[in-house]
Formats: structure tokens, sequence, C-alpha cells
């Protein structure tokens, strides 16, 4: 879908925008958006005053404009290695979860999805998985709700399409790679 290009980062997401040069072909991920690529780099007049912006291309044909200065803060570029290693320990690990009601988590699950850190995002996958974990072995029903299932999704989602560039590898084998990661030694993937 998209050409590869512009270079891995490392380190938490406030540090990814000093690596990204949002050269024209670079893919970029853009918060909950998903990934992207840099279309044009071009002078805009935007409120009397011309200004630098760099135009994404995201998943569906959807065009993004953003000032050069918001696109170096909110762009980044695509895991890294070392993220892979961090996403993979994050999709390995059975964290403790908060006994809180879903409304009530909401808003942190939320802020780690638009954030759209790999290491976040796996953090969310993992916590949804755990949880129907939970529930089939209670013999509950194993669904979440339809509005923790949404976000589980679309988490899961955006961490696919990433790992499949990433990795340089098709969309269904990332979906493969996660759930191999999500596996417990008593699951067969």
């Amino acid at each position: 879908m998209y050409a590869r290009g512009g270079r891995g980062g490392s380190g938490p997401l406030a540090r990814y925008a000093m690596s990204v040069d949002l050269a024209v072909g670079d893919l970029v991920v853009y918060g909950n958006h998903g990934v992207g690529s840099v279309a044009a780099r071009k002078e805009q007049r935007v409120l009397g005053t011309t200004r630098e912006v760099v135009v994404v291309v995201l998943e569906d044909e959807l065009t993004v404009t953003l000032p050069l200065e918001l696109a170096q803060t909110q762009l980044r570029p695509l895991a890294s290695g070392a993220d892979l290693r961090r996403v993979r320990e994050a999709l390995r690990g059975d964290g403790e979860l908060s006994v809180d009601p879903w409304l009530s988590r909401r808003r942190q699950t939320m802020e780690k999805l638009t954030g759209g850190n790999p290491v976040q995002l796996a953090e969310i996958v993992s916590e949804g998985a755990q949880r129907e974990r939970l529930r089939q072995a209670k013999g509950s029903k194993p669904q979440l709700s339809s509005g923790e299932r949404e976000i589980f999704s679309k988490a899961r989602r955006l961490l696919s399409g990433e790992i499949a560039l990433a990795l340089d590898i098709q969309p269904s084998a990332a979906d493969g790679w996660i759930d191999k990661h999500l596996a417990r030694p008593t699951e067969a993937v």
C-alpha cells in the first residue's frame, strides 16, 4: 500500500518526532489514525501567513495536511526492531487488571489509543485478550462490551498495520504475529 521509507525510531513517543525526516515517500504513524505516507511538503497560506505544511495520505485515502511544526510533534516513524521487541513483551505479559468498570477505564485506554505508541497499543490489545481469557475461564460470556471491543479492535488494527509494514509482511501475517505472542502455553495458535 505504501512505499517503504523513513527512519526507525526508539525510545518514548516524545523522542520519535526528532527522528522523522518527513521527506516525500516516508512512512509515518499519525496517532490513532495509523500509518501513512508523506505525499508532499509545500508552502501554503494559512490565516494570512505562508507556512510549510506536510501532506500525509493515510489508509482509505484520507489526506491530512499539518503545519510542519505540528507534524514534527504528531508524526513518528514506523516501529523499530527495539520497539517491536517491547511490543512483543507487552503482548506476552499479563498485567494486573483493573476491576473498575469499563467506563472508568475508558479514558486511560483512549489516551493510549490516541497516542499511537506501539507499545501502548500492544498493552491495550494484551489487556483485551487477557479479559476475554478470564471471562472464558469463569464460564462467562467471552465477549467484551461493544464499546470496549471496538477500542480493543481498533488498537489491534493499528498495531497490526504498523507491524506489517515494519516487518515487511502481509497484514494477515502481522495478525498471526500478534496471535502468536498473545497465546499462552495452554493455547494453540
